[in-house]
């Protein structure tokens, strides 16, 4: 028992070094994933919001048409 508690003691202390390393590694990686994943959806969110303003400038461009065409047509009112 002695044996194996010695063993897994020096060879943690042997590794120590590439553990830390792999955890700080995997806490950047995590990291630059949750960046990435928050970028994405503010560029999907933006995309949205561009088309439904673009939606409502061409509802306008329309109703514009409409009242413009009915007052050509309709010029004693």
């Amino acid at each position: 028992m002695d044996f194996l508690l010695a063993f897994l003691i020096t060879g943690l202390a042997a590794s120590g070094g590439w553990i830390a390393w792999g955890i700080g590694r995997g806490w950047s990686a995590r990291r630059v994933r949750r960046e990435r994943l928050r970028l994405a959806q503010a560029r999907a969110a933006a995309e949205i919001r561009r088309a439904e303003v673009t939606a409502h400038l061409r509802e306008l461009e329309l109703a514009d048409e409409v009242y413009r065409d009915f007052v050509s047509r309709h010029p004693e009112r």
